[in-house]
């Protein structure tokens, strides 16, 4: 289930109110044997993360966020690491490194029985007392929207997350009875090609990143703060090369004519800017994270 994104917290008696954690939504399903873990699109992570092998066990289901604190807060750079680690030696090492917490805030089902059609007040009920008696960690809610707003932002959190409290749970689906709030200008965005280093010729430097519309990609800039070297290699091997521009046209060259590299319209990033221009430029990017849980057409800025 997923969350609209809106400008004002909606308020009353029917909502409950949640942190937004800057971290990987996962689904946790939980065994007699070593917790299994899925990404929002349904592949498996659980070899990523084998801090969390041990969670719990029985029988259910969780809903939840992988979370890496860094001196008590959330830190998406600490995470960024861990995501896409496949091998297990690795992922061992980064775990003593970053460990990171599993953060759970709904439960789908226990004991066999399917919860997901109950209201989520219910279900909440339900997460909290098997949470407890499991040693899960639960996402703390609370029932004043300003209040949580508040404490959200002079914490330095990414947002707010409201639900409604007679809501099922529909899986996959984007609805108004769960919204967010984001207190950062951010968007998804499709990338198009790359530019080079111009002191490491052949080596990605900045991303060239576009819209999706009705009549194809967009040119919305580039992007190449917040990307470390590291990054940047890793970003460099997914992109698939193509000979053409897919954009309608061209953009002008960056001042001191980097070379550009095309590339399929097939990778989406999460990308932090200032405000986006009227020609649909984006001011002041700033690279947060490959959105591997969306697919390019969902790239909309």
């Amino acid at each position: 289930m997923l969350a609209t994104a809106v400008q004002i917290l909606p308020q009353g008696a029917d909502w409950t109110y949640e942190f937004k954690w800057d971290g990987v939504r996962a689904r946790c399903e939980v065994t007699d044997k070593p917790v299994r873990l899925y990404s929002r699109r349904g592949n498996e992570i659980t070899t990523a993360y084998p801090e969390l092998a041990d969670l719990a066990r029985g029988d259910a289901v969780l809903d939840g966020e992988i979370v890496a604190f860094v001196d008590g807060r959330p830190s998406f750079e600490a995470l960024q690491e861990r995501m896409h680690v496949r091998n297990k030696a690795d992922a061992r090492r980064l775990a003593e490194k970053t460990p990171v917490t599993f953060m759970a805030f709904d439960l789908l089902r226990v004991d066999g029985h399917d919860l997901t059609v109950l209201p989520l007040r219910e279900r909440r009920a339900r997460l909290e007392t098997w949470a407890a008696d499991h040693g899960v960690t639960v996402s703390p809610s609370f029932d004043d929207g300003t209040a949580t707003e508040q404490v959200a932002r002079a914490s330095g959190l990414e947002g707010v997350v409201a639900k409604r409290l007679t809501s099922r749970y529909r899986a996959g689906l984007r609805t108004s009875d769960w919204v967010k709030l984001r207190f950062l200008s951010t968007g998804d965005f499709v990338v198009v090609g790359w530019e080079e280093s111009r002191e490491h010729p052949g080596h990605l430097s900045s991303l060239v990143l576009a819209t999706m519309t009705a009549d194809g990609p967009r040119f919305a800039g580039k992007a190449g703060s917040g990307l470390t070297a590291r990054l940047a290699a890793g970003l460099q091997k997914r992109l698939t090369a193509r000979p053409d521009c897919p954009l309608p046209t061209v953009p002008a060259a960056s001042p001191g004519g980097r070379t550009v590299h095309w590339v399929e319209p097939e990778l989406v990033v999460e990308v932090k800017y200032t405000l986006i221009t009227s020609e649909g430029r984006l001011r002041q990017p700033v690279f947060l994270r490959v959105r591997d849980d969306k697919t390019a057409e969902e790239a909309t800025g």
